[in-house]
């Protein structure tokens, strides 16, 4: 490890990952560094949407190669809480449901080969332990090698934290805090089938999940990830923990039943926090950016955090590079960055919330979901919201309801 770097990257995701790959294309010196050992597993539902795609095609990753390990997408399901479906998709997919479905250990393990192959310096196995103050325009970082217990230290004139829900950084510039209502606990579990799965994401809004829900996503014809998303306050009311709530469902209700009735669960169950993109607190401080999970880029209504993980990743590259060629990566030279987040992507964010709160009905979800499986005025709002980034004033803006109305 170097004395010193432009650019440190704590965390090899998706979103630190396409950090390094950005910030290369920009002539600066980058460390990639992640306490995990590659390739490895990440708790996730596996779904990568086409706009997605249209970012990873940017850094050089065909989609070919991704879906070598995947399962095109061609429809979703969103099922209401008695089970009244609203398909999405068909034979002409749209831009918010033509997806795939990709496990992360191998989708992750894409990005970081190619990050791997372009930056100065990779290291894996090697955790943050501690953050110095910053000074003379960068900051000094202190790492241990898991296996040795060895200690490492570098400076870096930019710390970008892509180091996941869980965040060190983000710990260490105040941005976590612990209210329920800016989480959701997620749990997931691999099944096999003897019977093809169709190419088609389910999402179920039972009524003892919501406002979250149950998922299936097939990653491949005869495998499939499925899961639960809720929050704390959700479990308090169902007085059962996650793994649980979650058997409960897959045991009960009858549409899960039907398509995994040929399944069997194989590995353990995996669960980690999902930190939702309206938590409050900047996303920078002298010499740090936060990007993805780490900076709770995860969308309220979907969970959905890969997009914005990506997105954040690009838009750090080109801020940060920015300060760093100024010399200047102090957080006043930084706000570029912290003002484009909250102007294109905390709108969306704020929007999915609403619906969010409004789930947490079982009167409204029930009534809305109904409404949106026989009524495409309704199914196109919902998916407004769900699968698109929206702006500020999105619900003013004339164009926003010509699509929710002449949409079919």
């Amino acid at each position: 490890m170097k004395e010193q770097y432009d650019v440190v990257i704590v965390g090899a995701g998706p979103s630190g990952a396409s950090a390094a790959l950005y910030f290369k294309r920009t002539n600066v010196k980058v460390l990639l560094v992640d306490k995990a050992i590659f390739p490895r597993d990440k708790v996730c539902g596996d779904g990568i949407p086409l706009k997605t795609f249209n970012l990873i095609e940017e850094l050089g990753i065909q989609e070919g190669d991704l879906f070598n390990h995947g399962y095109k997408i061609q429809q979703l399901r969103v099922y209401s809480p008695h089970n009244k479906i609203t398909v999405y998709g068909n034979i002409h997919p749209d831009a918010s449901t033509k997806s795939g479905c990709i496990p992360r250990l191998n989708f992750d393990n894409i990005l970081f080969e190619h990050a791997t192959s372009v930056v100065d310096d990779f290291y894996v196995g090697f955790r943050l332990i501690k953050i110095g103050d910053y000074t003379d325009g960068g900051r000094e970082l202190v790492f241990k090698e898991l296996k040795t217990e060895k200690i490492y230290t570098t400076r870096a004139n930019l710390l970008v934290g892509a180091d996941g829900a869980n965040s060190l950084v983000a710990r260490y510039i105040g941005l976590r805090h612990h209210v329920d209502k800016d989480y959701f606990d997620g749990l997931r579990r691999y099944f096999e089938s003897s019977r093809e799965f169709y190419p088609s994401i389910h999402l179920f809004y039972d009524l003892r999940t919501i406002p979250g829900y149950v998922w299936i996503f097939p990653v491949s014809p005869y495998k499939a990830n499925v899961g639960i998303m809720t929050t704390k306050q959700t479990l308090k009311q169902q007085g059962k923990n996650l793994k649980e709530l979650f058997i409960e469902v897959l045991e009960t209700n009858a549409a899960i039943q039907d398509i995994l009735r040929d399944s069997r669960p194989v590995g353990r169950f995996r669960g980690a926090p999902l930190v939702l993109g309206t938590l409050p607190g900047k996303r920078i401080a002298d010499g740090i950016l936060l990007i993805g999970d780490a900076a709770g880029f995860i969308n309220p209504i979907t969970g959905g955090g890969i997009y914005y993980g990506i997105l954040s990743a690009k838009y750090a590259a080109i801020f940060g590079s920015e300060a760093i060629k100024t010399l200047d990566t102090s957080v006043k030279s930084l706000q570029k960055y912290e003002s484009w987040w909250r102007k294109t992507i905390l709108p969306g964010f704020y929007y999915s919330d609403w619906l969010k709160r409004k789930f947490e009905s079982p009167k409204f979800i029930t009534w809305f979901l109904n409404q949106c499986s026989k009524n495409r005025f309704f199914a196109n709002f919902f998916i407004s919201i769900y699968g698109r980034p929206l702006s500020k004033f999105a619900f003013v803006h004339p164009k926003f309801w010509y699509q929710i109305f002449f949409q079919r």
